[in-house]
């Protein structure tokens, strides 16, 4: 789930998601980007035994339509207009914080020293 909820924080974010774009094939990037979000989409729904758990349900929806409209793109599509802001919302609902500068200007977390 980690490498989900990283994908969503790239598609957050335009200048992340430009760079990440960049790093394979498109048909490869949507494959990638479509399993994921489908993945989550299903943790979402299904979570339970945690102290999170109520979080991620009541997110499912938001991550499952962004999920649906990922899987409906056509083959090779990495963007869409609206997937920028359904990531955000996604975000939202899971509780992750606008980052300071907001999702325009988010560059991606600063490496880490360990």
């Amino acid at each position: 789930m980690v490498e989900a909820l990283n994908l969503l924080t790239v598609l957050a974010a335009p200048r992340l998601y430009e760079r990440w774009c960049t790093q394979a094939p498109a048909e490869e990037l949507h494959a990638v980007l479509q399993s994921r979000m489908a993945a989550l989409a299903a943790y979402c729904a299904k979570a339970w035994g945690s102290p999170d758990a109520d979080r991620f349900r009541s997110a499912a929806p938001k991550v499952q339509t962004l999920a649906e409209f990922l899987a409906a793109a056509p083959l090779g599509n990495l963007m869409d207009s609206n997937w920028n802001a359904q990531a955000r919302e996604c975000l939202d609902a899971l509780g992750i914080p606008v980052p300071p500068g907001g999702w325009e200007a988010f560059e991606g977390l600063p490496a880490s020293d360990e």
